[in-house]
């Protein structure tokens, strides 16, 4: 069979919601829809035997044209051994030109699996998506530690790409999905993983993903008492705490605390950034944010050029005094 077609895998949270990655590359996918002709767009959702109705149809005013639904009370939750391998099943009985996958924990191990077991190539944490020479998929990509990015053409079916999270923005236009349930025998596929228990971690960090405000740290930040100055703002400002590549090495911050292209990528309303230099792997991270403000002692930072509001300055001024204004703003207010 000739391939034909995109085809995304539809992550769901563990309240079977659609990841907002998954609508993200609904967007995109209609823009690659354009540029060949003769393309549907399909998603593969994997999960529990739920009521699908308004899942399809946030889906469709998202640009799916289908949606294959494989449903077993045993997928549920996310399993090593049957997701990988029923998504990879769904590729290969109606195989697509394109396959997109979130560059989330989940997306990047079942597009490895099917990668493999397809015998094609693929492109990781993707920046960029276009359609390229002989219309074959254009992925972009960091190398170089995040310094350089590269175009890569991928020659081989179908081609293969993760995207990173809010890389794109979602938007919606008025369509709809044809619904299409294929029921795979999960009998078949060998389950070689057994739950002994399970133990929630209790991460007192706020989302950066979800953040309206966010304050991050650099490397100008990595000393004294920067990164408490950081969360004392970002008390004030109700904000969460990110930080560049830097802070998470020298350990002020989680991972999941990392913002940029080998981070997280986010997009607050307003994104405050202290002591950060501005290095391209880290911009990727923030592109999509509304309002940038930069905080920095060298003026010639390149921060500056993408920042809506740009300070001059030590940190460790700046910062208290703010944070003072703050204070007194809040106590008059309350007198």
């Amino acid at each position: 069979m000739e391939p034909n077609g995109i085809l995304i895998y539809g992550e769901f949270t563990q309240n079977c919601e659609i990841m907002p990655v998954v609508n993200q590359l609904l967007t995109k996918a209609r823009e690659l829809k354009e540029k060949i002709w003769n393309q549907r767009i399909c998603v593969c959702l994997i999960g529990p035997r739920i009521n699908y109705e308004n899942i399809i149809s946030e889906l469709g005013s998202y640009g799916a044209d289908d949606v294959i639904i494989v449903s077993d009370d045993r997928l549920k939750e996310y399993n090593h051994n049957y997701h990988p391998e029923i998504f990879t099943q769904i590729a290969k009985k109606f195989p697509p030109r394109i396959i997109l996958i979130g560059a989330t924990q989940q997306g990047k191990e079942i597009a490895s699996y099917c990668a493999t077991k397809l015998e094609t190539g693929l492109t990781a944490d993707c920046s960029d998506l276009d359609i390229g020479e002989n219309n074959l998929l254009l992925s972009t990509r960091p190398t170089f530690g995040g310094q350089l990015t590269a175009d890569i053409l991928c020659s081989t079916f179908p081609q293969m790409a993760t995207v990173m999270e809010n890389i794109f923005k979602a938007s919606a236009v008025e369509h709809s999905a044809n619904a299409v349930f294929n029921w795979i025998d999960t009998d078949t596929i060998e389950n070689r993983i057994e739950e002994i228990n399970k133990i929630k971690k209790v991460v007192n960090t706020k989302d950066i993903q979800n953040a309206k405000i966010l304050v991050s740290g650099g490397l100008g930040a990595c000393k004294d008492n920067g990164f408490a100055l950081i969360y004392q703002l970002a008390q004030r400002l109700h904000a969460s705490v990110g930080g560049s590549r830097e802070a998470f090495e020298k350990g002020y911050i989680t991972k999941a605390q990392q913002v940029g292209q080998t981070g997280k990528v986010v997009s607050p309303d307003i994104y405050i950034a202290v002591g950060i230099s501005g290095a391209n792997q880290h911009l990727t991270g923030i592109k999509n944010s509304g309002k940038i403000i930069a905080i920095n002692n060298d003026k010639n930072a390149p921060i500056f050029e993408h920042a809506d509001i740009g300070i001059v300055g030590d940190l460790f001024e700046i910062i208290p005094n703010l944070i003072r204004s703050l204070d007194n703003k809040e106590e008059n207010n309350d007198k």
